[in-house]
C-alpha cells in the first residue's frame, strides 16, 4: 500500500464556467500480482458493496428506479472477473503489472 501513497498527486484546473475540477493520481506504479490484487480487488469489492447497500436502502426507503445500481453492480463484477484473470495470468507468467489510475472530481448542480 505504501507504494502508491507517495505518488498521490493533485491537479486543479478551472473551466470557463468557473467550475473547479480536481484530479488525483491514486495509483501509479509497478506491482507484483499479489500487490495488484490487494489494491484493485479491494477497491472493486468496496464499490460492489457500496452499490449493493445503496440499492437495499433505496428499496426500503423510497420507490425509485434501481436500474443504475443494478447495472453498475454487474459492470463492477465483470471488471472484477476480467481483472482477476489478468492478475492470475501475470502470476502464472512471472510478470509484474503497471497500474495507473486517477479520479476527477467536479461539482454539479444538486438534484435534491
Amino acid at each position: 500500500m505504501k507504494k502508491w501513497l507517495p505518488s498521490f498527486k493533485r491537479n486543479q484546473s478551472k473551466g470557463n464556467d468557473q467550475k473547479k475540477n480536481d484530479s488525483y493520481l491514486l495509483i501509479d506504479g509497478s506491482f507484483s500480482p499479489s500487490e495488484a490484487a490487494d489494491v484493485l480487488l479491494s477497491l472493486l469489492n468496496y464499490k460492489i458493496k457500496f452499490h449493493s447497500v445503496q440499492q437495499l436502502n433505496l428499496e426500503h426507503t423510497e420507490p425509485t428506479d434501481l436500474t443504475y445500481s443494478k447495472t453498475r453492480i454487474q459492470q463492477l463484477k465483470l471488471a472484477k472477473k476480467e481483472i482477476t484473470e489478468i492478475i492470475l495470468n501475470a502470476n502464472r507468467n512471472g510478470h509484474r503489472l503497471e497500474i495507473h489510475s486517477s479520479i476527477k472530481i467536479s461539482p454539479t448542480e444538486s438534484q435534491i
